[in-house]
């Protein structure tokens, strides 16, 4: 699949594994269930947060 862009994989050598679709899964069922019980705030900020990849952090590094 090549190299991971999202910053999520577990494989050792940072190959895209898949992993982004498991974490986007949960993240929507979390997303659901902040919803559900009146916490429409969190949900929100749940639903805007993005990961920064192991290279934009080196890239923000050396800015």
């Amino acid at each position: 699949m090549g190299t991971c862009g999202c910053g999520y994989t577990t494989d050792v050598n940072k190959n895209c594994n898949g992993t982004h679709r498991v974490v986007q899964a949960v993240k929507a069922d979390i997303v659901k269930d902040l919803e559900a019980n009146g916490f429409a705030e969190a949900s929100a900020t749940s639903r805007a947060k993005k990961p920064k990849s192991s290279s934009a952090q080196v890239h923000t590094l050396l800015r």
